[in-house]
């Protein structure tokens, strides 16, 4: 079969790299999964996954090493004769169907035999959960996004009797690698990456007190802890302060990260989206880490910090398309925005649709766990937040995690409240909570 050849992004590269030192590790491994109830038709099922993969050339890459050098291979058709994999549960209950989506989302991936995606059906007799999956060097939040927008309109559109009404995609992942190697080669590439050495030079790695010794070799396991809050209060003291509500959430990040370990001076990552409009209907990894560094004093409130990461997420952004040299990361912290999910995705992701006679709604499904010692996602849906703590199993206890995410929802809405307090008193606990500590101690 005819197939083409494309270089690799640096992220991409960075991401083969990880994922050859440790092949059978799910860190990396990306998705989401929707729970159709009944379950879908499978004949048209079958036909909109497939649909989905030859309109996403990333979807059926391969990456293969030539002549010592990485490259996506791209066959110009499907080489399999079914996309779709699909496992019957019988009358497994709730517990038994969430430990079958969880070990499918964590199987691994061989990227140059299977390649980076992956769908599954898990069905009972009465519903179904459907997991699109990919590795992290095939796409971004964005790209997940558009794997189920463009699955759920192929599904509509074979359950009706006709094909999907696509619009052409007017350009491919290459083009955004094409682009970059001319930036990075360019005087403006050279501007920002000093801007970069600015940040970075003499910048200290958070260092979180650990449960457990660090191993010599890490094995990339992880878990999550997830938590909901409510979005309004974040919204409207972010917009009193002229910050997006990243920011905002951002700077209380920061704020729990200097209680815990008292560093003074240090920096966590953000993963930032390179893409550009006309990359809007591509599916792939835009995704450069911008490195975000604190520095607290005495005198410093919690206005001072949110304020600083805002300001430093505005610089970022604005040179988040040139890689630079940042070293490996322990902490990071990232968002998806509510205008990043939209229409029926938004829908889905807080509710529930109608999806050709299907009720459709969002399952939860462990993803990218284990990249760094913790990483925070938050999710903005159309009422709330949720906040997903992600870590390194090797190296804390979940109470220890559980505890530091209660406390940062806490930490958050007290700095949301009071931005003008010193940034090293903020409340972590609610105040019944802390009698109940202070009696503990003896202290009355």
């Amino acid at each position: 079969m005819e197939q083409l050849e494309h270089r690799l992004a640096v992220g991409q590269q960075a991401l083969w790299l990880l994922h050859s030192m440790a092949p059978h590790s799910s860190a990396y491994n990306a998705g989401g999964a929707g729970l159709f109830r009944p379950g879908p038709d499978l004949p048209v099922l079958h036909k909109a996954v497939a649909a989905v993969v030859r309109r996403h050339d990333m979807l059926r890459s391969r990456f293969v090493e030539r002549d010592g050098q990485v490259v996506r291979v791209v066959p110009r058709g499907l080489t399999q004769t079914s996309v779709l994999r699909v496992e019957n549960l019988g009358d497994a209950d709730d517990g038994e169907l969430r430990r079958a989506v969880t070990a499918a989302s964590r199987q691994p991936y061989d990227l140059g035999k299977e390649g980076p995606f992956r769908a599954v059906l898990i069905h009972r007799p009465h519903d179904a959960v459907l997991l699109l999956g990919t590795h992290h060097i095939a796409s971004d939040a964005t790209s997940q996004w558009l794997i189920w927008r463009d699955l759920m309109d192929a599904y509509e559109a074979y359950a009706g009797g006709r094909g999907p009404a696509w619009m052409p995609t007017h350009t491919g992942y290459h083009d955004h690698v094409a682009r970059e190697e001319d930036l990075m080669a360019s005087p403006r590439g050279a501007r920002m990456r000093e801007y970069w050495r600015g940040i970075t030079d003499g910048a200290a790695q958070v260092q979180l007190p650990l449960d457990r010794p660090r191993p010599a070799t890490p094995s990339y396991r992880g878990q999550t802890v997830a938590r909901r809050m409510p979005a309004r209060a974040v919204r409207e003291s972010a917009a009193r302060q002229g910050v997006s509500p990243f920011a905002l959430m951002l700077g209380s990040f920061q704020m729990l990260l200097h209680r815990y370990t008292g560093q003074r001076d240090f920096s966590l990552v953000c993963p930032a989206s390179t893409r550009r409009r006309n990359s809007a209907e591509v599916v792939g990894y835009f995704v450069n880490p911008i490195t975000v560094r604190v520095r607290f004093d005495e005198n410093t409130t919690v206005a001072d910090i949110i304020d600083g990461a805002g300001d430093q997420l505005r610089n970022g952004m604005a040179r988040a398309a040139c890689p630079y040299e940042h070293g490996a990361y322990r902490v990071s912290m990232t968002m998806v925005p509510a205008d990043r999910l939209g229409g029926r995705m938004q829908q889905v992701y807080d509710h529930e649709i109608e999806l050709a006679g299907r009720r459709l709604s969002y399952f939860e499904v462990p993803h990218l766990e284990g990249q760094c010692d913790l990483s925070a996602e938050i999710t903005e849906g159309a009422d709330d937040f949720t906040v997903a703590f992600r870590y390194d199993s090797d190296l804390f206890e979940p109470a220890t995690v559980e505890r530091m995410l209660e406390q940062y929802l806490t930490l958050t809405g007290n700095a949301a409240r009071r931005p003008d307090g010193p940034a090293d008193r903020v409340p972590m606990v609610e105040a019944d909570e802390r009698m109940r500590l202070l009696a503990l101690g003896g202290v009355r």
